[in-house]
């Protein structure tokens, strides 16, 4: 490495490296889990939306620092619908990586696989925190979310079985022979509620903007991670599997604005990072739902890590 400026890090380079290790990444995504529910360690203020009407695009900034991980950080996502049409990605993202001491940019980074990964490592601290049981995994979606999602969970708690839903069949076909092929007993379904019957940990990864997954489908002591959003981010369950369900998030702050439609029915939201501090405890007999919304510092330490297995490697 030299000094001439910034290191840049394709998606490409980081995956095909391994510098997000599921062994690492997951222990650091729940330091900062557990971090942004001490208050007083990490700063990561409300992400900015800066729409443009005029092109049906959008600009986000995701800023975060992290003490634990002395990780400083800014993610920039741009959300172009049309982009389909052009053969290019919708939603696209970069992370700034910067030396918190002097401000300087180390590196920076293509978003896809940091939001990937980030992703699946904060459902699976919730459900190692929250889960009753591991013996089946029904996986709602066959994107690169359930994908993650089945990867990480599985390497996480083994399961016996592990289900795929999608709402076109052969998108769940696709991703069971891959699961098959790896040596997983995976199996397609072409209803969600078989899919999930009986399932103890479910995973939505969609992007329904209508309830897809009903409270009296789940038994008792299943544990959900919600992850998928359509109009907002609590539409892929239905309103009497809230009311059944304890249910938790990465983050009140965010919370108080993209769960608001939850918090107005007068459901009590909690932050996993207060079961991992144990200053509250789950109830593991009930259902429970990990309503993911994704936070800046969990980018922000996902590129502290891969910046510093880079630097393994290069020595």
């Amino acid at each position: 490495m030299t000094d001439s400026g910034p290191l840049y890090l394709t998606d490409e380079f980081i995956r095909n490296n391994k510098l997000l290790k599921l062994d690492k990444l997951i222990p650091v995504i729940q330091n900062a889990m557990a971090s942004v529910s001490k208050n007083d360690e990490v700063i990561q203020p409300p992400r900015t939306i800066m729409n443009i009407p005029s092109l049906n695009g959008a600009l986000l900034s995701m800023p975060a620092f992290c003490k634990y991980d002395d990780a400083l950080a800014c993610k920039l996502v741009t959300a172009y619908p049309k982009n389909a049409d052009k053969g290019l990605p919708s939603v696209q993202g970069t992370v700034l990586l910067f030396d918190s001491t002097t401000g300087k940019v180390c590196a920076i980074m293509d978003g896809i696989e940091i939001t990937t990964w980030r992703t699946a490592a904060a459902s699976a601290v919730a459900t190692k925190y929250l889960h009753n049981g591991t013996a089946v995994l029904a996986i709602l979606g066959s994107g690169t979310q359930a994908r993650s999602h089945a990867e990480t969970l599985d390497y996480c708690f083994n399961f016996q079985q592990i289900r795929i839903w999608n709402h076109k069949y052969e998108g769940a076909q696709t991703l069971t022979k891959e699961l098959t092929a790896k040596g997983k007993n995976a199996v397609a379904y072409h209803s969600v509620e078989e899919c999930v019957q009986d399932a103890d940990v479910i995973v939505t990864a969609t992007f329904a903007s209508s309830p897809i997954l009903k409270g009296k489908w789940i038994k008792p002591g299943a544990h959900i991670n919600a992850v998928g959003a359509g109009i907002n981010h609590h539409s892929e369950l239905d309103v009497d599997l809230y009311k059944l369900a304890c249910v938790y998030t990465d983050t009140m702050a965010s919370a108080e604005t993209e769960l608001k439609g939850l918090l107005e029915e007068g459901m009590t939201i909690e932050e996993v990072g207060d079961i991992i501090n144990g200053t509250k405890s789950a109830d593991r007999g009930m259902i429970t739902v990990f309503q993911s919304l994704g936070m800046a510092v969990e980018d922000a330490v996902s590129a502290k890590l891969i910046y510093e297995e880079y630097k393994k490697i290069k020595k």
